[in-house]
């Protein structure tokens, strides 16, 4: 089985062909990520219409520029996901950006949502998915403040030391169709056991112009594979059981 851990389900215009396509390749599982206040509710509801789908909520560390009201919004939030705290699986997509996000003033606001978001993932026992983009010292330092059953780092193209770092806490790295081209990524797939890695779409985020999906995780795997020299089902069985470890309500 493959589960596609960080997607933004949401923003498919049909999201049936998207969950079809998946099936076809062996996705049976996709962790819908939250970004923005208004797509919370949005992602519940399809995790109620899909039994595919598995929501993760939480504020992205871009919904700084994209909603000038999410200060007076964080309660809010934070009040919608305890209500839902049974329904979902994960705090996510939280942390910070610094290199998309140009505005400096507007880091500190970052920094309040996020941990804002940590605090609520301890309070909660949830795992998170993080968003380290040009942050990583800060996100880094900053997680053994909380105490949090699981962290998956999103994406990671970060310095290979903070890498080092993340793999000696244990963390986990969810791989994207990036690996394609990355060398940042092929990086993390080499350097990371395979006890932590992961598998992610990031989708509809767009690779070399194509829109991501959770189909392309199949791929993903059979790259990874092909980095690590490990037979593809073996792998595929391995990064089941690590997504079982750090996001078991989905099973």
């Amino acid at each position: 089985m493959l589960i596609d851990v960080h997607c933004h389900a949401n923003l498919y215009l049909v999201l049936e062909e998207i969950i079809k396509d998946a099936k076809n390749v062996g996705v049976q599982k996709i962790i819908s990520v939250g970004m923005s206040f208004i797509s919370l509710e949005r992602i519940l509801e399809i995790s109620n219409n899909f039994d595919t789908i598995y929501p993760a909520l939480g504020i992205h560390p871009e919904e700084v520029t994209m909603n000038k009201n999410i200060e007076n919004q964080i309660d809010l939030v934070i009040n919608l996901i305890k209500q839902n705290k049974e329904n979902i699986c994960a705090i996510g997509e939280i942390g910070l950006d610094h290199h998309f996000i140009k505005e400096k003033e507007l880091y500190p606001l970052q920094k309040k949502i996020f941990k804002n978001m940590l605090s609520l993932a301890q309070e909660l026992d949830l795992p998170v998915n993080l968003h380290t983009k040009g942050a990583e010292k800060i996100v880094f330092d900053m997680l053994p403040s909380y105490k949090i059953p699981n962290i998956n780092i999103h994406w990671y193209s970060g310095p290979e030391d903070l890498l080092n770092i993340g793999i000696d806490r244990g963390y986990y790295f969810s791989i994207t169709p990036a690996i394609k081209y990355s060398p940042a990524v092929k990086k993390t797939v080499e350097k990371v056991d395979k006890e932590l890695l992961l598998l992610e779409s990031d989708g509809p985020v767009k690779y070399s112009g194509k829109i991501g999906t959770p189909a392309m995780i199949r791929e993903v795997l059979n790259t990874i594979s092909n980095i690590k020299k490990i037979d593809p089902k073996d792998l595929e069985l391995q990064i089941e059981e690590n997504t079982k470890k750090i996001f078991p309500k989905i099973f």
